[in-house]
């Protein structure tokens, strides 16, 4: 094969790859579910208390996931959640990143969760880290704040179903006729 008709095969090779691989790798929309939070521990001790988490999920590819959400509570700003996370065995770990600006107020908080939940029952726990920071106060004494929270998290909506079986093919092969 001449030097130039190899280049033409490799570089249509590479070109088809480019064309065929976002149709089977691709993220795919899972789909958007509603979950109950219920407190079990914060900062001080043992607690209670629930809100509803809206979220949706999104397979990147084989076993990766993202998150994107919120936590819509009566008279104060919404919680707004965003992150990813792996599937390893049947538990899928998300990282969020949580962020809220309290009406009516120059507080705002920032928090780092990890939520685990079962890939057969979408339920599980969560934990929250987090830090506020009261925007209206100045100089050395500027007030900022340290907060934990931790719970479990039950299904309330439509299931999404969790997958770690890789979609579409895993290779190319280029016959000659």
């Amino acid at each position: 094969m001449k030097k130039g008709t190899v280049a033409l095969v490799i570089s249509s090779a590479v070109w088809l790859v480019l064309l065929v691989a976002p149709s089977w790798a691709a993220p795919q929309y899972l789909g958007q579910s509603t979950w109950t939070i219920s407190l079990t521990q914060n900062e001080d001790g043992p607690a209670s208390g629930s809100a509803t988490v809206t979220a949706a999920i999104t397979r990147m590819g084989g076993t990766y996931y993202t998150m994107q959400g919120c936590i819509i509570l009566p008279d104060d700003g919404p919680v707004i959640l965003a992150g990813g996370g792996v599937l390893i065995g049947e538990t899928l770990y998300l990282n969020l990143i949580a962020t809220q600006s309290h009406t009516g107020s120059t507080w705002r908080d920032t928090g780092v969760w990890q939520v685990q939940l079962n890939k057969t029952t979408i339920n599980g726990t969560f934990y929250e880290v987090g830090h506020d920071f009261l925007t209206s106060s100045s100089g050395p004494s500027r007030n900022f704040g340290n907060h934990f929270n931790m719970g479990t998290i039950t299904l309330t909506g439509t299931p999404i179903v969790l997958s770690s079986a890789l979609a579409g093919p895993t290779s190319l092969l280029l016959m000659d006729e």
